[in-house]
């Protein structure tokens, strides 16, 4: 193995292929990508249509802008012929996140429907025996919904709820936000300082005295 050959490999490993569906919580999205990038990894991004209006509604930016300041490689959902829809270009790389997943975009990856470039990938994922993480943000989940999740796990996949904890005192909503995207990084077995693990949780703050 030349030179050459290694380098592209060991970039690969320290590359993660996300996935931004329509589903509201486009900002763990938005916040994984930052950090991974602040971490040292590279972001290959696949956008959907919805993505794009949801992220105008809820952050009022623009996800293309976004993301190639964050130096990521960007790809629309309808680029079926970009490198992800090979399984032979994802499998050295360190996995895959769609973040946030729509119920449509877990549907179609349930029942191995590859129609656009996000749920193709993913199915590459499985294919390969790869990490796939979808986080769903969607409440409440209907039967058909947990049985298309159960599909998902069943065939390698993990479910991860955006569902984040208390125990860790959040003082705001950039805590609750850290939460989820310190869970998704741990996931990927990426080191990660963004909120405190159980073992290191003390009792300064109580959330609850935040309530009315």
């Amino acid at each position: 193995m030349d030179k050459e050959t290694r380098t592209e490999s060991r970039d690969k490993k320290r590359t993660v292929v996300i996935g931004i569906s329509g589903a509201s919580g486009i900002i763990y999205g938005i916040r994984t990508v930052k950090a991974l990038k602040e971490l040292g990894y590279k972001t290959e991004v696949i956008l959907s249509k919805e993505a794009k209006k949801v992220a105008k509604i809820e952050c009022d930016i623009d996800l293309d802008s976004f993301f190639k300041a964050q130096d990521s490689i960007i790809y629309d959902e309808d680029q079926i012929e970009a490198p992800p829809s090979s399984s032979s270009h994802i499998v050295e790389t360190r996995g895959m996140v769609i973040v946030p997943c729509s119920i449509k975009t877990l549907a179609e990856i349930a029942n191995g429907i590859a129609s656009n470039l996000l749920s193709r990938t993913a199915l590459n994922f499985l294919r390969v025996r790869k990490r796939l993480i979808l986080v769903i943000r969607e409440t409440p989940l209907g039967t058909i919904e947990l049985q298309n999740a159960l599909k998902v796990s069943k065939a390698g996949g993990i479910i991860m709820p955006a569902s984040p904890a208390f125990y860790h005192s959040p003082q705001g909503v950039d805590d609750l936000i850290n939460f989820v995207v310190g869970k998704i990084l741990d996931l990927l077995k990426i080191s990660n300082s963004l909120y405190k693990h159980w073992h290191t949780v003390t009792a300064n703050h109580i959330p609850c005295d935040q309530t009315s």
